[in-house]
């Protein structure tokens, strides 16, 4: 698992930059653009198990002073490791700083080799935090990926997707129209052994050029947004039947596209509840990995999902890339 980095920072440009750079380096960085939402996302991070390896705090914040960030952060969790960035070194009390008790201190503009470097060095003295998860938590708790295929050229299609569709813990299995051929969702009780399927099994299927796997995991969304979720979800569950919740996939005469997305990951709580609620999306499932958002939109045709597509998600704020991937009968072909 990548080591998770809560990188506070207002400046837009920076903290986008910073957390691709970070990213092609192993980290998994959490953007937020001001205090309040470095605060929330520590709460979040927290409650779900994921303590960051550090915190990365500007001090010049819009809302909260970038000290008193860091001393409210360490006071509640002295064992988070804090590095403080600031780009008006003239205006530093060292002083206060040095009473912070924060790993380090660097002046902008640095690289991401700086930080990362940091990173090293207090991976190397850090001790994980304990936390306590109950046996039947963990035993029943299901993890799920999906893997993206590309197929060699000469691959004999229908043979390889029957080999695919017929494989061990394959959810779903669908054919693909555009730069990936076949898409899978993968379920397992463990991490390794869908890490295991997703980036080796998969790969040993003949005819699979390549496997582009994206992990998914529960979205950090702050409590008012989870209620508003809950609250809508609850409602569509008692004006629908029950049988449509439980029968997702059950779209006769209907067509369907997986539509993968990339976001500014701190825009993620508006993102998100605007998707996952729209009525046209039958999945919207957070990933790690190359997207951040993997949908299922259905309609009475294709045209009507890309007028989906354009009208409803590709101007949403935060959106940085929108793919679409028709999915294809194979009994049609």
């Amino acid at each position: 698992m990548q080591n998770k980095i809560l990188l506070i920072d207002d400046e837009s440009s920076f903290r986008r930059t910073m957390s691709l750079s970070l990213t092609q380096r192993g980290y998994d960085t959490e953007p937020c653009e001001n205090g309040v939402c470095g605060l929330k996302k520590m709460e979040l991070l927290m409650k779900n198990n994921e303590a960051p390896a550090a915190v990365v705090i500007d001090i010049q914040l819009p809302d909260i002073n970038g000290e008193k960030l860091a001393k409210t952060i360490k006071l509640k969790y002295p064992d988070i490791p804090i590095i403080l960035i600031t780009g008006y070194a003239d205006k530093l009390n060292p002083e206060e700083i040095e009473n912070l008790n924060v790993k380090t201190l660097l002046i902008k503009p640095f690289s991401a080799d700086d930080l990362t470097a940091q990173f090293e060095e207090i991976l190397k003295e850090r001790t994980t935090p304990k936390i306590e998860v109950s046996y039947e938590a963990q035993k029943a708790k299901s993890e799920s990926a999906y893997a993206l295929l590309k197929l060699e050229d000469n691959a004999d299609f229908f043979e390889t997707f029957r080999k695919l569709y017929y494989m061990d813990n394959i959810l779903y299995c669908d054919a693909t129209k555009g730069e990936y051929d076949i898409i899978l969702l993968i379920q397992n009780d463990s991490l390794n052994e869908l890490r295991d399927i997703g980036l080796n099994r998969i790969l040993k299927v003949k005819g699979v050029k390549e496997v582009d796997f994206l992990e998914v995991r529960e979205p950090i969304l702050d409590d008012s947004t989870n209620s508003a979720i809950n609250a809508v979800e609850d409602a569509m569950s008692k004006t629908y039947n029950s049988n449509i919740a439980e029968n997702k996939r059950d779209l006769a005469n209907r067509v369907c596209s997986y539509v993968l997305v990339e976001l500014e990951r701190e825009k993620l709580d508006k993102i998100y509840p605007t998707l996952l609620l729209n009525e046209n999306v039958v999945y919207c499932d957070y990933t790690t990995g190359k997207y951040n958002l993997v949908l299922m939109i259905y309609g009475n045709h294709f045209s009507q999902i890309d007028k989906i597509i354009n009208e409803k998600i590709i101007n949403l704020d935060g959106i940085l890339k929108v793919k679409e991937y028709p999915i294809i009968n194979i009994f049609e072909m």
